[in-house]
């Protein structure tokens, strides 16, 4: 979780297995602090907000009970691939290209990362991408990939195509390094990072 001490205008966008998307912003203070957060195969009763009698998620209860909480935004469908494609443009996934998983985004589509990197907010994609064709296990996303996160207006990102593993394999900024941990524990990690050096250069 963000220090709520730290004052900065984001905004999160989650595509990935329990981890998120940050983007600060470099502009006007009153631009709003706003985090997204995308999980794999979670049902909507999954959380301890929702009174679950099992799992227990503070954090994700923490967020709800201090922001925005939207309890009718539903998926774009019922995998994640084309959800992401969804979010990501606001469209209908067979509008975008990408009806199931294993199909890439249309790179005419605008995203709304690119729609906030126009208002002043730096953008960036921490996690499970999956949105440029590759099927199979999860591989990290190369540099030059034509519709990997900086084609759609991501400026940092630490992303691999699908799944989530320990010690993974993972691409940062089309580098592939060995990170240390579980995927989530990773991106989170690099998520906060990002955060922080966006505003302190703000």
């Amino acid at each position: 979780m963000v220090p709520m001490k730290i004052r900065l205008r984001s905004i999160a966008i989650a595509l990935c297995i329990a981890g998120f998307t940050a983007c600060v912003s470099q502009a006007d203070k009153s631009m709003p602090n706003i985090i997204l957060l995308m999980t794999d195969d979670q049902g909507w009763g999954q959380t301890g907000y929702y009174n679950h009698p099992v799992l227990k998620t503070p954090n994700l209860d923490a967020m709800a009970e201090n922001g925005l909480r939207l309890d009718r935004f539903y998926a774009g469908a019922p995998v994640c691939s084309p959800t992401r494609a969804t979010v990501l443009t606001g469209r209908g996934h067979n509008r975008s290209g990408v009806p199931t998983h294993g199909h890439a985004l249309r790179l005419q589509e605008l995203t709304i990362a690119q729609a906030l990197k126009s208002a002043g907010y730096a953008t960036g994609h921490f996690g499970k991408w999956h949105l440029n064709a590759l099927r199979g296990p999860g591989v990290p996303i190369f540099k030059e990939d034509p519709h990997g996160p900086a084609a759609f207006g991501f400026d940092r990102w630490v992303s691999v195509t699908n799944f989530f593993d320990v010690d993974p394999l993972m691409s940062d900024q089309g580098e592939f390094k060995e990170f240390k941990g579980t995927s989530s524990e990773v991106i989170v990690s690099e998520a906060l990072q990002f955060i922080r050096t966006s505003v302190d250069s703000a």
